[in-house]
């Protein structure tokens, strides 16, 4: 792997409505590869389940594809919270369940090197208006959705290994305004996923690529013909 090739910051991504975490040290194609994948799953689920109590199976069917284009599911959790308080700020609740998650289904340093790019992650974005907005786009007219936060870290053997949290959230048109992550949700029940993936290259092939990337330009192109100028 090549310096030219290689980069060397942590950076972060919108994914349709989550939010990517990519650690520095990956190479321009694992990036690339991490961000096809999790948006061609994420539009797959969305398309099948985006309504009131469907968080669940938005997440299952998300892991299903990819582990359809690839990726090995490793340790999965779910869990229900039937909290009776009214209202609660997402942003933190990201950050713990990311940095418990990351112990709990991957533990050690890999496990803490994870929770840390989530959090880093979730600060950098209260930073960048520009990714802000993106973000509140996305999820503009859901009234119920699922998002997602997720660290992507490769490591020095080339391994390619990804956390992802997904959680149910209401947010209002009003909530939105404030800086993402930290809106309220009112919803009663609530639902946090997390699941820990690795790429397996043998069946992430050329052709797989290809296929998947391609699908996602006919769908960008299919947007753009519809708009009116």
């Amino acid at each position: 792997m090549t310096d030219e090739n290689t980069i060397n910051g942590d950076s972060i991504a919108v994914v349709e409505q989550s939010l990517l975490a990519l650690s520095a040290g990956m190479s321009v194609q694992s990036r690339r590869d991490a961000k096809t994948t999790f948006q061609f799953a994420s539009r797959v689920a969305s398309k099948l389940h985006d309504r009131d109590g469907e968080s669940e199976a938005w997440f299952n069917k998300f892991v299903q594809v990819m582990h359809t284009l690839g990726w090995a599911v490793g340790k999965r959790s779910y869990e229900r919270d039937y909290d009776q308080s009214r209202s609660l700020t997402l942003g933190p609740i990201a950050f713990k369940v990311a940095s418990t998650a990351g112990q709990a289904l991957l533990g050690g340093p890999m496990g803490a090197a994870m929770a840390k790019l989530a959090g880093k992650a979730l600060s950098a974005l209260g930073n960048i208006e520009e990714a802000q907005q993106i973000y509140k786009q996305n999820l503009k007219g859901h009234p119920v959705s699922t998002t997602g936060l997720a660290a992507c870290i490769e490591t020095p053997e080339g391994e390619l290994f990804m956390l992802v949290n997904a959680f149910s959230a209401s947010p209002s048109e009003n909530d939105l305004n404030t800086t993402v992550f930290e809106w309220k949700s009112s919803s009663k029940e609530r639902y946090c996923g997390s699941v820990v993936l690795s790429l397996n290259e043998v069946v992430y092939t050329d052709e797989v690529r290809a296929t998947t990337e391609q699908k996602l330009i006919d769908k960008a192109v299919k947007a753009v013909s519809e708009f009116e100028i």
